[in-house]
């Protein structure tokens, strides 16, 4: 059934062969695949092994790898049914195939991406050159390493896993494995940690060679733009950020600041300027010696105001941890930028975490394309394609199911105010529950899913709670979650990467589940991705299960207000309150609008984010070209015998040729990065107040440039100086010279910038509306951008 549906969309597959060669269509090489494996049905696992073996041994004689996939593929099969017990469906085959090609396969929930992943993954892993399975998370990372590893190990290959956490050794021996299971965060660290290696041996990757992404359009649409960072420790002198935040929740709303609950942008009046200057007794804010203290203000009323605890953070011992509000998970060192993060930490009276120096970034996005090959895969893609395959080349292939797909959408319940969807959702709870047909509710927040909980607690009615508060319980919550009768509350947790059975742990139940119509998934809000909601659709009707899903909305829920469902509704034709959802087409249409336009407005906002750092990228990669040659001996170090001569002559008869080039490398190294660390705090300064051009009628985006590019084009001339400075005050009586060369950081930490406040300031200034709109947005805004530029000088280093 599956190979005739996908004859039928032949067109849409593209060629997987070389292209000078005739056109093989997927079904075709399935069918090879096929044939391959019924050869393979009568051999002993001995003669199965020596299979796997010989093919290793032949990939390296062939030009191109996809002559030997269909013997790699029916071997892989043939072992995964012996080792695992589970055999690849054809669908499976189909998308393995399209993998090794380069694109991004579109499975549906349920399909078994992750074994698909296998046979594209031992192809490659034949070369030696190492391939990396890039995964959601680390207990998926680690999961799917364990337990596909007899496979790989079939071939004699070796797996690798990559977690948060393991020491340096650890991860070398991890990523000398021939195939690899990470996270693309982690990975992404390891990169930026490999940019401060001083000597060969402490570089932990090889050469990027191929990558496989799971869950595709989450790392590379929503978590793309997201900057990962590397810093240092560094002490800065700070006014007291727990004073600030007591005096800030002092002030009131209306009459000391106001709030743009569209733009998210929040400021003081002048009355509340008033109060401020008056409870710090600090003279005017707006005085030179006062700009650190504005600063702080204003970092203080955004995070009194627009970051509320248990929706975008919660408090974990003793420390902010910001929620992901993609999947509902605390995403392990994230944190806001530019002082925002100890103004939320002052709000929350926890000890104030040190701020550092930022030695090295790079988005997500750049950090993938270092691999020469990727693919990708995901149940929910086509709604990205056209972003996918212009951002990555990567097109999308969609896969048909094994089974025909009986889940019914129903249609969402719309209603005019928020209790009265809050009351539908429990009596459609209630409802289910009573029947005894399992139920999964998506929440948008930690605090949505904690009311719903108490909610259903005081009709006794049992329910359990996965959210970020408390996820050690998280896989046998949704071990039963598939059970008669359970009543699971989520945030996004449950969205991706979740398999619910039917009759959970009881298998002897699943039939009952099946004849009351499987799991009912019910969404408490629509979220800014339509993929968001269909991943939390996906988790029911699995493998050709029944199952059901509802939608329930209302106009005053946070997504609506803040893009303005007021504005696509006239007035006239708004519908008064009511206790039932609202019947008007209408109003479904302009719900289903305001998605698409925030999904427009996102994309916008990522490819503009894009350009800005696509810039800083292409110098990273010119600077870094340097530091690789330097660090592997590639080019000579010659500064030191061609500008001080005389003093080299001397030195390298005291301590010889040899070391002397070792000390020029060391010293040229700590050049490079604390020039390449300088670079990236004014390229911060500039970046966070380009946008105020934009009033006068420039484009942000070639200023940003104009005053970034000089600037890069002095780091190559100053590093030259410092190197010949610092080897001009070498000490000839050292005893060794090497001890004379600066050395590196102490400690290091990573963590990922949470960069929604620069998106919506983005938003705001960039978003939809009259040119008009738009300066009076940045005219209202303009404090806390100057607060921001101001805590960007602030944290600028002195030269050394």
């Amino acid at each position: 059934m599956a190979l005739r549906v996908v004859d039928k969309l032949r067109r849409k597959w593209t060629e997987l062969t070389d292209p000078a060669s005739p056109p093989i269509s997927c079904v075709e090489i399935v069918e090879q695949i096929k044939v391959q494996g019924e050869m393979l049905y009568g051999l002993e696992n001995c003669e199965l092994f020596a299979s796997a073996a010989e093919l290793r041994s032949r990939a390296n004689f062939v030009e191109d790898l996809s002559q030997l996939l269909p013997e790699v593929y029916a071997v892989t099969r043939e072992l995964a049914h012996r080792l695992l017990g589970m055999r690849p469906y054809e669908v499976q085959l189909m998308a393995a195939i399209g993998l090794h090609g380069g694109k991004l396969v579109e499975m549906q929930t349920g399909e078994g991406k992750t074994l698909a992943a296998v046979m594209p993954a031992v192809l490659h892993a034949l070369t030696g050159k190492g391939v990396h399975i890039l995964t959601f998370n680390d207990y998926l990372a680690a999961r799917d390493a364990t337990g596909l590893k007899l496979v790989y190990q079939a071939f004699g290959l070796s797996v690798g896993v990559v977690q948060e956490g393991m020491d340096a050794d650890s991860r070398w021996k991890a990523y000398a494995a021939d195939v690899i299971y990470a996270t693309a965060k982690e990975a992404g660290f390891d990169f930026l940690r490999d940019g401060l290696a001083r000597h060969r041996h402490e570089v932990t990757q090889r050469p990027f060679h191929f990558a496989i992404i799971d869950e595709a359009d989450s790392i590379l649409i929503d978590e793309a733009r997201v900057p990962l960072v590397i810093a240092a420790a560094h002490e800065i002198s700070q006014t007291n950020f727990s004073q600030v935040a007591v005096i800030v929740r002092q002030l009131e709303r209306g009459k000391d600041w106001e709030i743009d609950e569209h733009a998210r942008n929040v400021q003081l009046t002048m009355q509340g300027a008033h109060r401020v200057e008056s409870l710090l007794s600090c003279g005017s804010l707006h005085l030179a010696e006062n700009t650190l203290l504005l600063a702080q203000v204003n970092q203080a009323l955004h995070a009194q105001v627009l970051l509320n605890r248990d929706v975008d953070y919660i408090v974990r011992d003793g420390r902010i941890a910001v929620v992901d509000e993609l999947t509902g998970r605390v995403v392990a060192d994230r944190r806001w930028p530019d002082g925002l993060q100890n103004a939320v930490e002052a709000k929350e009276n926890l000890v104030i975490q040190p701020s550092g120096r930022i030695l090295g970034s790079i988005t997500l996005q750049h950090f993938l394309a270092q691999y020469p090959s990727l693919a990708g895969m995901t149940a929910t893609a086509q709604s990205a394609d056209v972003e996918l395959e212009k951002k990555y080349g990567l097109q999308v292939l969609p896969i048909p199911s094994n089974r025909p797909s009986i889940r019914e959408d129903l249609p969402d319940h719309i209603f005019t105010h928020r209790l009265e969807k809050e009351q539908a959702i429990i009596e459609e709870i209630t409802l289910m529950h009573d029947r005894g047909r399992p139920v999964l509710v998506g929440t948008s927040s930690v605090e949505e899913s904690e009311f719903f909980s108490v909610k259903l607690g005081e009709l006794g009615i049992p329910c359990r709670v996965l959210n970020a508060k408390d996820n050690a319980a998280e896989s046998e919550i949704i071990a039963n979650a598939g059970a008669i009768g359970a009543v699971t509350i989520s945030t996004n947790m449950a969205g991706r990467g979740t398999d619910i059975r039917l009759g959970g742990a009881d298998e002897q139940q699943r039939e009952r589940v099946v004849v009351l119509g499987g799991l009912f998934v019910i969404g408490t809000n629509r979220h800014e991705s339509r993929r968001v909601d269909d991943q939390l659709r996906g988790r029911a009707g699995r493998q050709g299960d029944p199952g059901s899903t509802r939608f329930f909305v209302s106009l005053e829920d946070p997504l609506m207000v803040r893009f303005g469902i007021e504005n696509l509704i006239p007035r006239k034709l708004r519908p008064e309150r009511m206790s039932i959802p609202v019947g008007k087409p209408m109003v479904r249409r302009e719900v289903e609008r305001l998605q698409r336009i925030v999904e427009g407005q996102n994309e916008e906002i990522r490819t503009t984010l894009e350009r800005y750092s696509a810039i800083v990228e292409r110098q990273r990669k010119t600077l870094f070209e340097w530091r690789s040659a330097v660090l592997h001996e590639s080019i000579s170090a010659d500064l030191f015998s061609l500008n001080l001569a005389e003093r080299y002559s001397v030195f390298s008869k005291v301590f010889g040729v040899v070391e002397m080039e070792q000390v020029e490398r060391a010293i040229t190294l700590h050049h490079i990065d604390y020039a390449w660390a300088e670079h990236l705090a004014f390229v911060a300064e500039i970046r966070e107040g380009i946008h105020l051009v934009g009033i006068g009628g420039m484009d942000p985006l070639s200023e940003f440039e104009k005053r970034v590019a000089p600037a890069f084009g002095r780091v190559h001339h100053e590093i030259e100086n410092r190197i010949v400075e610092s080897l001009s005050k070498l000490a000839l009586s050292a005893s060794n010279c090497s001890d004379s060369v600066p050395r590196g950081p102490s400690s290091t930490w990573t963590y990922l910038v949470h960069d929604r406040a620069v998106t919506d300031l983005h938003r705001m200034l960039h978003g939809p509306g009259s040119t008009g709109a738009a300066a009076m947005n940045a005219i209202m805004i303009w404090p806390l951008f100057l607060a921001r530029e101001i805590w960007q000088r602030l944290l600028k280093y002195p030269k050394q």
